[in-house]
């Protein structure tokens, strides 16, 4: 028994270091394996390029609210401001608002970015008024013409409503927004206009 069992062990670590010293001559030593050439980095598309040159910048707001439960008289802001910029690389637009409004201080942030399979912008709204605390835009954002319009639908109490935001009269110093809103299937009625107007570079009010 011994004496078969000899033969076979040497023959098998024979085998054995043949094949290891064939998969040595095939595989190079780890300093010399190449990788693979990093990934190019994403740029913004036409798209997110039109919305960062159009809104970039720090805006002081003149503000109307409408009557509403809220605000049985309406009212106006004060101290109004937005300050827009690029986000990370360039893909995607960060605003940061606050004013006075007739019932307390305003506070949000909104980021907004182009969902390019869904041919749309997507739109978070993040605001110290909202128990939630941010809100996801249910309705992709566009732009029709020279107007960029932004949409949302929720519910409340049982009831669906539908929310509409116009940003209109667009000019390099300037530019107005509309606000919306009713219940679905209705007639949506404003709630609130702002009237955007750009902060010289040298003039820019500290947050």
């Amino acid at each position: 028994m011994r004496s078969l069992l000899l033969p076979i062990l040497l023959a098998v670590a024979i085998s054995a270091s043949t094949v290891f010293a064939q998969q040595t001559e095939k595989t190079p030593p780890a300093q010399f394996v190449q990788s693979a050439p990093p990934a190019a980095m994403p740029q913004p598309g036409p798209e997110m390029q039109r919305l960062v040159k159009t809104f970039v910048g720090t805006w002081t707001l003149s503000e109307t609210y409408e009557p509403s439960e809220r605000m049985p008289s309406g009212g106006a802001g004060r101290e109004g401001q937005q300050i827009w910029r690029a986000g990370p690389g360039g893909l995607s637009l960060i605003e940061e608002y606050r004013s006075k409004s007739p019932s307390g201080e305003i506070s949000g942030l909104s980021v907004t970015w182009w969902d390019d399979k869904a041919q749309g912008y997507r739109a978070l709204w993040c605001v110290n008024t909202n128990p939630g605390g941010c809100v996801a835009m249910a309705n992709l954002a566009k732009w029709e013409g020279d107007q960029f319009v932004l949409g949302d639908e929720f519910e409340r109490n049982g009831k669906k409503f539908t929310f509409r935001e116009v940003v209109s009269d667009i000019t390099p110093t300037s530019f107005t927004q509309t606000l919306y809103q009713g219940e679905s299937g209705g007639e949506l009625k404003r709630m609130m206009t702002i009237r955007a107007t750009k902060v010289a570079s040298g003039k820019r009010r500290q947050s």
